[in-house]
């Protein structure tokens, strides 16, 4: 409907009349926001991010004041398990949640700064770095264990990497123009997701090229699998201001799950897939929280054209069209009384050509 919509009213444009255009974008393209049951801040801190969950949901990892930290799931029992006195973030849990990869900024003699991927024990103990020399983060473990992803621009800009759990045996994933950043896994370890230049990807870990689930001139990062491989949710600013989405994992549907005037960033389900632990600077500070999302309250608005490579496609993902939907979701009374208005000033002007033509 959205196609036909936007195809007659790009007709019209022709004859000049914007209002119908306007009319029939906002009401054929607005996307519905899924239904948050429970929103709870669980810091109070400066410049927090990367929140992680420990595999049994009671733990979450996560970065603040450039260092690493670990608290309930419920935000009690605060503690900080790593400050190298420089940056440290990007906290993951492996598999059994004993142990954390992490990056860290590293400085060896006579040489700059650089980002490192380490990894400790869960209480903070007995830390190890495992790249040299380039930068090199994100890490994140494959289900069964046997190989990290992580984000390193050793051959010039990021490219996606695996490698050991151990830091050896290193293997390039991926080798685009852009950085590729955010690698996350899939609960079935045979695909990658990450973000490059503002889309989502998703690439196997055998592959050769990767697939492209969103195509829009906004910036969409930081994506995250749920818990059963469906869904991907990731941080957009269609909005203006970082917003949380979800996009099923075949990037044919998505919808947006908040819609606040802050930036929301960061997501990651919890292992259950009914919460979602994320940054949010609403009170003023990034912070840690968790919005329970329930079960089945998740509605996903179709797109399109998805996966074709047509007219169709390039028509659907207009920025102006985009933003359009983003104001009706936003701000649904204005939006409505923008309809109205739109409507009147639209009957006004036909009554009024009819009019003259009959005088």
């Amino acid at each position: 409907m959205c196609i036909l919509f936007t195809i007659w009213s790009g007709n019209i444009l022709k004859r000049g009349s914007f209002l119908l255009i306007f009319l029939a974008l906002v009401i054929s393209c607005a996307s519905a926001v899924a239904v948050i049951e429970n929103d709870v801040r669980l810091t109070n801190t400066t410049n927090a991010n990367h929140p992680a969950w420990s595999p049994d949901g009671t733990r979450i990892v996560y970065a603040a004041d450039q260092a690493i930290w670990i608290m309930n799931s419920d935000g009690s029992g605060k503690k900080k398990l790593y400050d190298g006195m420089a940056w440290d973030g990007e906290p993951e849990f492996n598999g059994d949640g004993t142990k954390i990869y992490f990056a860290s900024e590293s400085k060896k003699a006579f040489s700059a700064r650089y980002i490192s991927v380490h990894v400790m024990n869960e209480d903070g103990s007995e830390g190890v770095k495992l790249t040299e020399t380039a930068d090199s983060k994100a890490p994140s473990l494959s289900p069964d264990g046997s190989r990290l992803v992580y984000t390193s621009r050793v051959s010039g800009n990021y490219d996606i990497w695996t490698m050991s759990p151990n830091g050896s045996d290193s293997v390039r994933l991926t080798d685009a123009t852009g950085d590729d950043i955010s690698p996350s896994w899939s609960p079935d370890g045979k695909n990658i997701v990450y973000s490059s230049m503002g889309d989502i990807f998703t690439i196997g870990v055998n592959a050769a090229r990767p697939v492209q689930l969103t195509s829009d001139t906004y910036d969409n990062v930081e994506p995250d699998y749920s818990p059963d491989g469906k869904l991907i949710a990731y941080a957009s600013n269609i909005g203006g201001d970082y917003d949380l989405w979800i996009l099923n994992a075949d990037g044919s549907s998505h919808t947006r799950i908040t819609s606040d005037s802050s930036s929301e960033r960061a997501p990651a389900w919890s292992p259950d897939g009914e919460r979602i632990a994320y940054v949010s600077n609403r009170d003023g500070e990034y912070d840690i929280w968790v919005m329970d999302l329930g079960s089945g309250s998740i509605e996903l608005e179709e797109i399109e054209g998805a996966g074709s490579t047509g007219e169709e496609e390039r028509i659907i993902d207009n920025e102006y069209i985009l933003k359009l939907r983003a104001y009706a979701t936003e701000k649904p009374r204005e939006f409505i009384g923008m309809v109205l208005l739109v409507s009147f000033a639209f009957v006004a002007l036909i009554v009024g050509s009819f009019l003259r033509k009959i005088s």
